[in-house]
């Protein structure tokens, strides 16, 4: 799952977008039923509005009120991801205001309802580089009169809520609340802290009602690893991260994360050997190359041997490590190596490690 499909994700969830609503308009959001938050991309979208992939747009009515048709009032939520900053954003609200608005005419809610809604459109903005574009509602003139005020906001369908997942601290954000989880996340300023983010958030939204938020944000997490580190693969599975402890998981992704590593150095050296024979080196170059090789990958097994030791250790305790190295040393093989790093994981205590160990090397 790429970047953008995983920030989509988390808000397709209505929790995700009531606590959005929360930040954004906090001073008049319990006017709001927030329980009949309700997805209505695919009805007020066009076929190419749809195409573009951070465009959502939710219905939520209000606690008061009625309509013509007998319900209550309802406020449509236009949100729209940036990662980027974009000068044209009141311009582009301004136009999908009026698609919004448009389709509801031509669907006869104005002679339904009495009379069109209003919009609030809410930028999302991750980006690297400050905010500079202007349209927010915060950069408009104060109006001294209310009742001018009360005239001319229906006029600015340019104008535009945001919420900035980059600026301030993580302290800013309020600690219940499923965004601030997902900005807490992005927060991380090392693939080495994400995980560890990741499972205090998991920890904080525990509980069977929770689940598909905590699905969600495991897949941003994963996002934000595969940009970090290039290595998407090496990122526990969100089944993992439900079974297993804080320490286990941590030795989990180090053990996953080295072995990636080694692989890809390893590959590396690979293709090196094979474009040099390629290009027609001499039977000496080759023979030095090949030399070379061994010994890379003798000093390869030492430092995967000295890799597992600490990582028993951390586990374990030093008398374990130490008893641990005496059999490693024993270990040629890649392929036992790895069901070594395995069973450091798997294991529950030091006696079952060992004993995998010594059964392993009776039989070789």
């Amino acid at each position: 799952m790429n970047h953008d499909a995983a920030h989509k994700y988390l808000y397709m969830l209505a929790p995700v977008v009531a606590d959005l609503l929360r930040l954004v308009v906090p001073e008049w959001v319990d006017d709001l039923d927030l329980a009949t938050l309700e997805d209505v991309s695919a009805e007020h979208l066009d076929e190419d509005h749809r195409k573009r992939l951070g465009d959502m747009v939710w219905k939520v009515r209000f606690r008061d009120g009625q309509l013509a048709d007998g319900q209550r009032p309802y406020v449509l939520v236009l949100v729209e991801f940036q990662s980027t900053v974009d000068h044209d954003m009141a311009e582009r609200v301004r136009e999908y205001t009026g698609m919004l608005l448009d389709r509801l005419i031509r669907n006869d809610a104005v002679a339904r309802e009495g009379g069109l809604p209003r919009v609030l459109a809410v930028v999302v903005y991750n980006g690297s580089e400050r905010w500079t574009a202007i349209g927010e509602e915060s950069h408009l003139a104060p109006v001294p009169s209310v009742r001018a005020e009360r005239d001319l906001a229906p006029l600015q369908p340019q104008l535009y809520r945001r919420i900035d997942e980059t600026s301030g601290s993580e302290h800013d954000w309020p600690e219940r609340n499923l965004v601030a989880a997902t900005i807490r996340l992005q927060g991380s300023a090392t693939a080495g802290d994400l995980l560890p983010r990741l499972l205090a958030e998991a920890q904080r939204f525990a509980g069977e009602e929770w689940r598909a938020f905590r699905q969600a944000l495991h897949a941003w997490a994963k996002a934000l690893w595969a940009d970090k580190m290039g290595a998407e693969a090496a990122f526990p599975s969100f089944e993992e991260l439900e079974q297993k402890k804080e320490t286990e998981m941590t030795t989990m992704l180090h053990a996953r994360w080295e072995r990636h590593d080694a692989r890809v150095r390893a590959e590396g050296v690979e293709q090196g050997l094979a474009q040099g024979r390629q290009q027609g080196v001499a039977r000496g170059r080759e023979q030095g190359l090949e030399q070379g090789r061994e010994q890379g990958l003798a000093q390869g097994l030492v430092a995967e041997h000295e890799r597992l030791r600490r990582q028993a250790g951390l586990k374990f305790g030093a008398a374990t490590a130490d008893r641990l190295s005496g059999g490693l040393a024993k270990l040629a093989g890649r392929e036992d190596l790895d069901r070594v790093s395995d069973w450091i994981i798997e294991c529950e205590s030091s006696d079952e490690l060992l004993t995998r160990l010594a059964t392993v090397l009776a039989s070789e």
